[in-house]
């Protein structure tokens, strides 16, 4: 029998007679730290057909899964370091890893879709019950709404709000988004940086009106924000990019040249993931993830093609990590009929696909 048939059956074999029904499992979210520590979450399904959370930790040689983690799925994961991890799922919604066990945790109000972590008393989400879009924070014990610090749309007449989040420290966090001047309308990209004290109104590059940002991705005291920009004179949109420096306070564009995102009056965005591991290794995953199809690398001064390694139809990698020099991309692949985890490593040049362990 293969490996692959033999993973998850009992020592004594499915019943006689039974039917046994593959097992399904995919990785729906990455973070890594340090020497490119790294913790992947998903979900996977027995051969009954029952639901349960999934969670394996890299450790740059070999994988490791771990036991029990709570739910039937985690979709997302922010570690400031290997003993500590949030992550979305679970009986609340939310959970933390404490580097040996699992404990269910309060969560706020939308749950810890997009959660990132400075250190294990800075968390950051956005909220979006809030006017579009506000920093909720966690800071080891509770949480709190920064509904008025980082709040872009009051008095706004149209789209505004907060997209997205990331702590490179617990004194370098940045939220971006977009919002509204006047009726025109006037709609530029906004961010609100966080010191580790209180959040301070930034304006990160957008050439074009409406523009938006969608994601960002901090590491240490350097961001990099991806989002789009409706110009004119091209009758589209365009691709936005720009990089912060926490310690100068400032934004440089680095907007990658990729034509014409879409066409009329809107804003479309270019980047789906987005994920750094320092001021010199930036990997964006084209807008929904598509695998080895509009993937680019950030070397510190020019965009780069970083096509994913195709691991063949009925495949697709969803969310990456960078830490240093290298970056893990994690999601699913379709081995004889069956959905099975993948994971692609990136050393600064190429990916690899890495032999992925099957739950059971």
């Amino acid at each position: 029998m293969s490996a692959l048939l033999a993973v998850g059956l009992t020592a004594a074999g499915p019943a006689v007679g039974a039917t046994a029904r593959p097992i399904r499992a995919s990785l729906s979210a990455v973070s890594c730290k340090g020497a490119l520590w790294c913790m992947a979450v998903g979900s996977y399904t027995d051969q009954s057909q029952a639901r349960h959370a999934l969670a394996q930790v890299w450790n740059v040689a070999s994988w490791r899964t771990l036991k029990n983690p709570p739910g039937r799925a985690l979709t997302s994961v922010s570690c400031s370091s290997p003993r500590f991890c949030m992550a979305a799922g679970g009986p609340t919604g939310a959970e933390l890893w404490n580097g040996t066990t699992w404990r269910t945790m309060k969560s706020p109000p939308g749950g810890v879709s997009g959660v990132s972590c400075g250190s294990r008393t800075t968390c950051m989400v956005i909220d979006g019950s809030v006017n579009g879009g506000v920093v909720e924070s966690w800071n080891g014990s509770k949480w709190r709404i920064w509904k008025q610090a980082t709040n872009a749309c009051d008095g706004a007449p149209g789209t505004c709000g907060l997209a997205d989040v990331s702590c490179g420290s617990a004194t370098n966090c940045m939220a971006v988004g977009t919002w509204t001047i006047s009726q025109e309308p006037v709609q530029p990209t906004i961010g609100f940086g966080w010191n580790g004290v209180r959040w301070a109104r930034t304006s990160p590059p957008g050439d074009g009106n409406p523009a938006a940002l969608n994601a960002i991705s901090c590491a240490g005291s350097f961001c990099m924000a991806a989002g789009g920009a409706f110009q004119e004179v091209q009758n589209g949109a365009v691709a936005v990019a720009g990089t912060w420096n926490a310690s100068t306070q400032s934004w440089q564009d680095v907007s990658p040249n990729l034509g014409v995102l879409c066409t009329g009056f809107r804003t479309c965005f270019w980047a789906g993931v987005i994920s750094c591991g320092s001021p010199t290794n930036c990997i964006v995953f084209g807008h929904g993830g598509t695998l080895g199809s509009g993937n680019l690398a950030w070397n510190g001064v020019t965009w780069a093609p970083a096509p994913s390694v195709s691991a063949g139809r009925g495949s697709n990698l969803g969310a990456v990590s960078c830490a240093g020099r290298s970056c893990l991309a994690v999601g699913y692949r379709t081995i004889a009929g069956a959905i099975r985890p993948l994971a692609e490593l990136w050393n600064g040049t190429s990916w690899q696909i890495l032999k992925t362990p099957i739950p059971g």
